[in-house]
């Protein structure tokens, strides 16, 4: 029998439980057996450096979608061929935000296989923001809205206007969610060869700010909160906005803490019109194709779980949003609450452009904008544009210099 090995990088124990079923059923069909290696993210990026220095680890891995182009760089990955691709749907089987983070910039070969699609949705109170002014049909979904709303709370919203929960580094959710807005702005992390950054460029220091002003509508006591804290305000309708992954609306907010009836009172809708959207994605290591039936038995396995039917099961148990189109327009349908929120940011949204040195960009942005927002809720008196100058800008220098070197 061959034997196989896999990381994964769960978010609870339903991920394994899950996986673990879908590697049983994979053996039954195919007498492959599929060693499951569980890493965590706050770790993972390294042990993935290690794979990629030394040669040996795991056949294949499950990774974030923006570590593709840092590790392909490195020679760690080994590229798909276009016959697997095709046996496997094809570029057009799945959704366009997660395929585009399977090649790099300038280079047409396939390095990864998208699993899942990952974004920011936001959730509001209709009653909450019609007693602020603010027209609920037009509130979220554009950049102009995100303002308008953001200005409108601030004057005359609740004591406790939005709850965002804290992500501190090494988690890169505040670049995610920066990133809509400066991309609905008009601006980039990075121009189109990866040789130089743009956060200093008017277009997006001016979606930075934006993006600064909504996170500011958080009260200082509220800025380190959890994902459950933030939604018991919510629910308890002391907070009228609430942000969150997609995963955790469907696993705590909607499928555990509502009825239909409650939800009538609630909308969702992505945070601007060019969300940030990322995802899971699968790799084969260089080193396996040292091993010719391990190496096919890792297509098989990866062919085996982007079918449809492997997609829906995986979204069904764990809350996931399929990266393949067909299981997603099955998953949210018409009448699920979340459809209309997700299909906007499937057609709308995108993820980084995948240049070489993006892990080592994304880890610093991530470091400054979260020292950016604890000074923010700090020192409420200081103006947002004047903050994401005085961070941003020196940070943009530096990463220069890192590119020039």
């Amino acid at each position: 029998m061959i034997e196989i090995e896999m990381s994964c990088i769960p978010d609870g124990e339903v991920d394994i439980e899950t996986l673990s079923e879908l590697a049983v059923q994979f053996e039954r069909q195919t007498a492959i057996r599929v060693r499951l290696h569980r890493m965590r993210w706050g770790t993972a990026w390294m042990e993935f450096v290690n794979i990629a220095t030394h040669g040996k680890g795991p056949d294949l891995s499950h990774l974030g979608s923006s570590w593709v182009s840092s590790l392909a760089t490195m020679n760690a990955l080994r590229a798909f061929r276009p016959e697997e691709i095709q046996s496997m749907g094809g570029e057009q089987a799945f959704s366009p935000p997660t395929w585009s983070s399977t090649c790099l910039v300038g280079d047409e070969r396939v390095w990864a296989i998208p699993w899942t699609g990952y974004v920011y949705l936001i959730a509001y109170r209709r009653d909450l923001l019609e007693q602020a002014g603010v027209d609920p049909a037009q509130a979220f979904g554009t950049r102009r809205a995100l303002t308008s709303m953001t200005e409108r709370l601030r004057q005359a919203g609740p004591a406790i206007p939005a709850v965002i929960p804290y992500f501190p580094p090494p988690y890169s959710d505040l670049v995610h969610m920066a990133a809509s807005c400066i991309w609905s702005a008009g601006g980039e992390f990075v121009d189109q060869q990866g040789k130089r950054v743009l956060l200093d460029q008017p277009a997006s220091l001016d979606g930075l700010t934006e993006w600064l002003d909504f996170f500011r509508l958080t009260p200082p006591d509220y800025a380190h909160l959890t994902q459950e804290e933030c939604l018991d305000l919510f629910l308890q309708r002391q907070a009228a906005v609430l942000v969150l992954d997609n995963r955790a609306m469907l696993t705590h907010f909607i499928y555990r803490r509502h009825g239909a009836d409650e939800l009538d009172s609630i909308a969702f809708a992505p945070m601007t019109e060019t969300p940030w959207f990322g995802g899971g994605a699968f790799v084969i290591w260089q080193h396996t194709r040292g091993y010719p039936d391990r190496e096919r038995a890792a297509v098989e396995f990866i062919k085996f779980l982007v079918t449809k039917e492997s997609q829906v099961m995986w979204a069904e148990r764990v809350q996931s949003m399929p990266a393949r189109l067909d299981a997603l327009r099955q998953v949210y349908s018409p009448g699920h609450p979340l459809e209309s929120a997700v299909m906007q940011a499937v057609q709308h949204g995108r993820d980084y452009l995948n240049v070489p040195l993006w892990h080592r960009l994304e880890f610093q942005i991530a470091q400054t904008l979260g020292a950016l927002l604890q000074e923010a809720h700090e020192n409420r008196s200081l103006g947002s544009r004047t903050l994401i100058e005085k961070h941003i800008l020196p940070l943009t220098e530096r990463l220069n210099l890192t590119l020039r070197g």
